[in-house]
């Protein structure tokens, strides 16, 4: 039992050494992506561009979330296409007032029909089929585009070896707890991490924030048709791209992401549905992000060595060394609320270490205000009569 207790204790440290690596390496690659990017120069003549919106509901701040995207300096040609399924739908609305406030845009509503359980995926499929762009950008319904966003994307993904662009998030307008959670998860813990990945086995797959792909690219996928059923559609865009020959590049452009107001609990189901997801999507490599979260491990650490000096050491140095890059992270990523939520950054980690653990029991998950059972192939399905009847009031669709 002894020698058990000594192994445990011997891998613990490992991991905690592991994951203070893990850190160090993965802010230093985004301070590298974010400081030492030149963007290529636009075409002489700018393609025209596609702005898609899957949309279901309309949270309090839809509309300036979409008016940032008709406030866009771009010289070529744009329209926005907003999807929905239901014509009661409030972001119909929204839609119509947009239409009003900027005339000179081309703003058009298409209505989905449910094809797959992904309703997101649904809107999808059915509005790249009604756009014209020759680039086509899709993103979630709380992301604001800074002026410059097609000046930056749009070079970059018209490089002839690209297929597929994406872009990192910013959460701005933390008011909760939970979205001061949310929001630092994104800037401290998921930005690193894809940044790793980037460095070391490069980026075969997408998030939703902004997803850009060539049309000619997506009519060679055949569209969404053939994931319609899968939850991790950015992970499964990205991938299948990848599989073309294509790459798949990270923008150095962090897009702003509003933050819902909502409870530690909830950013907590938040965490939980986002690591089931991304364990059913990459299988065994999800097991490497278990090293990324240093404060967890050193609190096991502390917790398993109650009476030894070095071990509440040891965690205070990880936390010590946590918060020093983080707060030289936040030079590039300008979080607006680190003033105020830096201290919780610990926290985050400890609570994404016990998420990654619950990854592996169970398979609900709670997306935009549904039910589902995740299956092993990354498929979902109705958990409850409402989310298969559709009868559960729709809510602004998000994040994956």
């Amino acid at each position: 039992m002894i020698n058990f207790w000594h192994a445990a204790t011997a891998v613990i440290e490992i991991l905690v050494l592991t994951g203070v690596v893990s850190i160090v390496l993965g802010h230093l690659g985004t301070w590298r992506h974010f400081t030492k990017a030149t963007p290529p120069a636009l075409p002489e003549h700018a393609p025209k561009v596609s702005i898609l919106k899957p949309i279901e509901g309309a949270g309090p701040n839809l509309y300036e979330a979409l008016a940032s995207f008709c406030r866009m300096d771009y010289p070529g040609e744009v329209e926005i296409i907003v999807g929905t399924i239901r014509p009661d739908d409030p972001v119909v609305a929204v839609v119509g007032r947009l239409r009003t406030e900027f005339p000179g845009r081309d703003i058009r509503l298409v209505f989905a029909r449910l094809i797959g359980t992904n309703r997101k995926t649904s809107i999808m499929e059915t509005i790249w089929q009604e756009a014209t762009g020759q680039f086509l950008f899709f993103s979630d319904a709380d992301a604001v585009a800074p002026r410059d966003y097609l000046r930056q994307l749009v070079p970059r993904l018209a490089q002839p070896e690209v297929g597929c662009l994406t872009c990192m998030f910013r959460g701005i307008k933390a008011h909760s707890i939970g979205g001061k959670m949310i929001a630092l998860h994104f800037g401290f813990n998921y930005l690193p991490q894809w940044m790793l990945a980037q460095w070391t086995t490069g980026i075969h797959w997408a998030v939703g924030i902004t997803m850009g792909v060539p049309r000619e690219v997506l009519e060679k996928l055949g569209g969404f048709k053939s994931f319609l059923n899968h939850l991790a559609d950015d992970y499964e865009l990205g991938h299948r791209v990848s599989q073309l020959g294509l790459r798949v590049i990270v923008a150095p452009l962090l897009v702003d992401c509003v933050m819902s107001e909502e409870s530690f609990g909830k950013s907590f189901a938040r965490m939980l549905r986002w690591k089931r997801t991304i364990r059913r999507a990459r299988g065994r490599q999800f097991l490497g992000v278990i090293v990324t979260y240093p404060v967890f491990w050193a609190l096991i650490l502390a917790l398993i060595q109650p009476l030894a000096w070095w071990s509440w050491s040891a965690l205070g140095i990880v936390v010590a060394v946590r918060w020093l890059f983080a707060a030289g992270l936040q030079a590039v990523v300008k979080i607006p609320d680190w003033p105020r939520a830096w201290w919780l950054l610990p926290v985050v980690d400890v609570v994404e270490g016990i998420a990654f653990f619950g990854a592996y029991f169970g398979n609900m998950v709670f997306w935009a205000g549904r039910s589902y059972l995740l299956l092993c192939d990354g498929t979902l399905k109705p958990a409850d009569p409402d989310t298969l009847r559709g009868k559960v009031a729709p809510v602004a669709t998000a994040k994956n």
